[in-house]
C-alpha cells in the first residue's frame, strides 16, 4: 500500500505530538518538517519529537518544502497565515490546519485561496477542539431537534492546559487599563469564531444578516506566583464571546472562557461556564438538545494533544475528498486509524 506523504509545518507542542502519531503509523509517512524557529534547523524531526530518529531533517527554507513530493501539510501556526498556506496549496498538498480553513469566505484572501486549490487540485480543512469538535458537536445535537432557534456553545479551560507562552500573550497579569488599550490587536486571532457561528447557522439553516465579537476581564482575587506572576486585581480571567446575529439577537454563540483556576476568579465569572465537562453545546429547539463533553487525561497537555491528534486522523479523509474548501460534513467522521493501535 502506498503510504500518504506528510509534512509538517511548525514544530510546537502540537507538531511534536502529531510526528510521534506518523512514527506510530504504517500508512503514513513524515517526509518533512518546516521549522520557525532558526536554532531548531537542522536537527532530525525524531529528535524533536523526542523520539527516535526518522532521518527527516527539519529546515526554514519555505521553497525546500514547496518543492517536496507530498500529500498533505500538516499546518500548525500560532496565526491565520493565508501568505502561507496558498502557496502550499497551489503547490499540489493539501492542507490540515489548527489555525485557519473552517470557513474563511469573509476573509480578503478568499479568491486566492479558491484559486489555488484549483491551481493544485488541493484542498483546505480546519480541525482541533474549538473550532472544531465544536462545531461538530453543534450540528450532531441539532440532529436531534425538527426546529432550531439558536445554538450556544461554552468552552472553559484552566492555566493547567495553558502554556506559559498563552498565558503571557493574553495579558494574564495585566490590569484592565492594559487590556483594553492593546484589545484589538491581542485578541484578533480568536476572530475566526464568528466564522465557526457563521457555519453553524448556515448549515442548520438559522437566518442571520451580522456578527458581533467581544471580550471581558476577570480580576485576580489573589496572587498567583507559577508559570507566571498575577497580582491581585490584575487579570485571572479571560472570557471572549463572538456571535452570528439576526437582527440584534444572536443565533449561533461560540463562548471561549480561560481563567488561572477556580480559587483565584469570583463565583459570578464561574457560574456561567459548562456545567459539565470542557465543552457544553446547548441547542435551543424543539426539543431542546445539549452535548457536555470533556477531554481528560493527567498530564497538562490534553488540549495540545487532543488538538493534534483530530488532526492527524482527518488525514486519510482529506486526502480523498474533492478539491476545494473542506467541511466536517465533507469527510468521514475522524476517529482512531485501526492501524496505528
Amino acid at each position: 500500500m502506498k503510504k500518504i506523504k506528510v509534512i509538517q509545518w511548525f514544530t510546537g507542542e502540537i507538531a511534536r505530538h502529531q510526528i510521534r502519531l506518523l512514527a506510530q503509523s504504517p500508512t503514513m509517512e513524515l517526509v518533512g518538517a518546516f521549522v520557525f524557529h532558526e536554532e531548531k534547523a537542522g536537527l532530525d524531526a525524531g529528535e524533536l519529537a523526542g523520539i527516535e530518529s526518522l532521518g527527516v531533517i527539519t529546515t526554514s527554507d519555505r521553497e525546500e518544502m514547496l518543492a517536496l513530493d507530498a500529500d498533505v501539510v500538516l499546518y500548525n501556526p500560532p496565526l491565520e497565515r493565508y501568505d502561507d498556506i496558498i502557496p502550499i496549496l497551489a503547490s499540489g498538498k493539501n492542507v490540515i490546519s489548527i489555525m485557519a480553513g473552517w470557513n474563511p469566505k469573509k476573509n480578503r484572501h478568499y479568491p486566492e485561496i479558491l484559486e489555488a486549490c484549483k491551481k493544485g487540485n488541493s484542498s483546505l480543512f480546519g480541525t482541533g477542539l474549538n473550532p472544531g469538535l465544536s462545531y461538530e458537536l453543534a450540528l450532531l445535537a441539532s440532529s436531534c431537534c425538527s426546529e432550531v432557534d439558536s445554538v450556544y456553545i461554552k468552552t472553559c479551560e484552566q492555566q493547567s492546559s495553558l502554556s506559559e507562552v498563552f498565558l503571557q500573550h493574553f495579558g494574564f497579569g495585566k490590569s484592565e487599563e492594559e487590556l483594553r488599550s492593546t484589545a484589538d490587536t491581542t485578541y484578533a486571532i480568536f476572530h475566526n469564531l464568528m466564522d465557526i457561528t457563521d457555519l453553524i447557522a448556515e448549515k442548520i439553516g438559522l437566518p442571520h444578516d451580522g456578527r458581533c465579537f467581544d471580550i471581558d476581564f476577570e480580576p485576580a482575587t489573589m496572587d498567583y506566583v507559577d508559570k507566571v506572576t498575577v497580582k491581585k486585581g490584575t487579570m485571572a480571567g479571560l472570557l471572549i464571546k463572538a456571535s452570528t446575529t439576526n437582527g440584534s439577537e444572536p443565533v449561533a454563540t461560540i463562548e471561549v472562557r480561560f481563567l488561572l483556576g477556580d480559587e483565584y476568579v469570583s463565583e459570578s465569572f464561574l457560574a456561567e461556564r459548562p456545567k459539565q465537562g470542557w465543552i457544553e453545546v446547548d441547542v435551543r429547539g424543539v426539543p431542546g438538545s445539549r452535548i457536555c463533553h470533556e477531554v481528560y487525561m493527567e498530564e497538562d497537555i490534553i488540549g495540545t494533544w487532543s488538538t493534534g491528534t483530530r488532526a492527524v486522523y482527518a488525514i486519510p479523509g482529506v486526502v480523498a475528498a474533492k478539491a476545494g474548501l473542506l467541511s466536517p460534513l465533507d469527510l468521514p467522521m475522524p476517529h482512531k486509524l485501526a492501524s496505528n493501535a
